[in-house]
């Protein structure tokens, strides 16, 4: 029985455990928003987005949280055109999704009719266009295939408008299992485990393919195993516990302050990350000629990409750290174990002084008016509890991760640069996780670009909370014009001109969200955040917390 285009692909949707879509649909879609008119396919939810930033943010929370793959649908070339920044996210950040855009019938090929594979390919896995009935089939099979298939990341389907009106006998090709778990070989476990043994003081380097591989037990029993000193790459996921004593934070994106902390390290583990990809071009190399550079990691592009590396390990994180900790099991002896009880004390005095300084950094300005970004974050987790923190708070996220020890799970955080991601994202992670209460801690300047979000929380009914830190600038900008001038300028004099990087009038995030029904509270005590934080979990709607704090660099 002969069925059209668009059954078919809401068939193959559904046959994918496809069941939210997230979207902003024009003209070229019509085909797809007629069918789920119909009330033919009541199996999907769609999550209207009036701006494309919302619908790709929350795609992304979605997968990073659910661990599955999304599903996203925007229109032809100008609405793809306004998701291009989140989906440079979804790419650096290797989020499985699958990202669709309508098309003019391929018979206006001579219409202006844009390629929109050219627009997205260099932020995709995978890209094409279907243009014909028979293609559909297997290139929505692979287009799932290639997103949920390691390393993990974002692909892009075109579909010419023909496509859903054409009939076909062609059945849903279903998704092949694929083992997601590729195992070291033998004799590259035999090398870094003789490495490591050997080693007088090693260094772990971990990026967000530990989570991705679920490999956070793993990674702990290797670092107490090793006496390693970790570090994160990136800390937009919780890959390794931050109060554990031999966790030392992130590690620094200047090459300067990142080659100090090398240069006492004969031995450096990068784990699932991309290994110091910063934004400023510096001169030199990160790793000498004295330090052995072990990358394990799914991603093969990713070893040996741009630093010096003796070792590369095409491996999951998890199976590579099994085999690792297994094999050291067999070569430890008691001398062994004793030098590395001693290097283990060692790097506890230095998390200690870290915890110290981190304390007084709390406390030096816990009174100042504006309140700091540490006594907003103090408050608020003193506050709440059963929670999932969303951060898009930009240059305050090194106060978040002071003011509270997340465990793996509990954060999820914005990279690839892109601001707006985390006001979709907020929603994306609230559906899959329904039961918990999920907090957006939000930078001003990033709320403001995708704030249409608060609509698709009031219309699509998703209780969030937003915690805005208004600081009333860009002040990441500020940030990185200091580093500009010192590092890149050499300038030794700095001042505080700063061009276009100021909001006057500042915004009020609190009014906008009354214009959609929602709760909004401007705050400027932090007596009051428990308040007002507590009306927003008992109220089971969203609510913005709109907090003045302390802008200066």
């Amino acid at each position: 029985m002969k069925r059209k285009g668009i059954d078919l692909f809401l068939a193959a949707l559904k046959e994918y455990k496809i069941e939210h879509i997230f979207g902003n649909p024009g003209t070229s879609e019509s085909a797809i928003t007629n069918a789920l008119a119909s009330g033919d396919h009541d199996n999907f939810k769609y999550f209207l987005a009036v701006q494309e930033g919302v619908a790709m943010g929350m795609a992304d929370g979605w997968a990073r949280s659910s661990g599955k793959t999304a599903f996203v649908n925007l229109h032809i070339d100008s609405g793809l055109a306004n998701g291009i920044s989140l989906l440079i996210n979804a790419y650096y950040g290797g989020a499985p999704m699958v990202l669709t855009a309508g098309n003019k019938d391929i018979r206006k090929l001579n219409s202006y009719r844009s390629n929109l594979v050219n627009m997205v390919k260099e932020f995709t896995k995978w890209s094409a266009e279907v243009t014909h009935i028979d293609q559909l089939p297997e290139m929505t099979m692979r287009a799932f295939k290639e997103a949920t298939t390691p390393p993990t990341a974002p692909v892009f389907l075109s579909l010419a408008a023909n496509v859903f009106d054409e009939y076909t006998d062609a059945p849903v090709i279903k998704l092949p299992f694929i083992s997601k778990s590729t195992k070291p070989s033998i004799d590259s476990i035999e090398l870094l485990s003789n490495k490591i043994i050997n080693s007088d003081n090693p260094l772990i380097l971990l990026g967000d393919r530990v989570s991705h591989s679920k490999s956070h037990q793993e990674i702990i029993e290797f670092a107490e195993k090793t006496g390693s000193w970790v570090y994160s790459a990136t800390t937009s996921e919780i890959n390794f516990p931050l109060d554990h004593p031999q966790y030392l934070g992130t590690f620094p994106n200047l090459l300067s302050k990142a080659q100090d902390k090398i240069k006492n390290h004969d031995l450096v583990i990068s784990i699932g990350t991309n290994v110091f990809d910063g934004f400023f071009y510096m001169r030199g190399q990160l790793f000498n000629n004295d330090t052995f550079h072990a990358h394990i990691d799914s991603s093969a592009s990713t070893i040996g990409r741009n630093e010096k590396t003796d070792l590369g390990i095409i491996s999951d994180p998890k199976s590579a750290l099994i085999d690792l900790n297994l094999e050291l099991n067999k070569k430890m002896d008691g001398e062994i174990k004793e030098k590395i009880s001693l290097r283990k004390k060692e790097i506890q005095i230095q998390t200690v002084a870290i915890k110290k300084e981190e304390k007084n950094t709390i406390n030096e300005n816990y009174n100042q008016n504006p309140m700091s970004a540490h006594r907003m974050f103090s408050e608020i987790f003193k506050s709440i509890s059963n929670y999932i923190v969303i951060d898009d708070s930009v240059s305050s996220r090194q106060a978040l991760l002071t003011a509270n020890k997340f465990k793996p799970g509990e954060m999820h955080g914005e990279r690839g640069g892109a601001i707006g991601w985390g006001m979709g994202a907020t929603m994306g992670v609230k559906l899959a996780n329904p039961d918990k209460n999920v907090i957006g801690i939000i930078g001003d300047g990033s709320a403001m670009m995708t704030v249409q979000a608060l609509w698709t929380a009031a219309n699509s009914n998703i209780p969030v909370i937003y915690i805005i830190c208004n600081n009333q600038s860009y002040r990441v900008l500020k940030t990185n014009m200091q580093i500009y001038k010192s590092e890149i300028l050499q300038e030794s004099i700095q001042n505080d001109k700063y061009f276009a990087m100021d909001f006057n009038p500042p915004f009020n995030f609190a009014e906008i969200a009354k214009t959609f029904g929602l709760d909004g509270y401007k705050i400027t005590n932090p007596d009051e955040i428990k308040k007002y934080l507590s009306l927003a979990v008992k109220s089971n709607k969203t609510t913005v917390l709109d907090i003045n704090i302390d802008g200066t660099v």
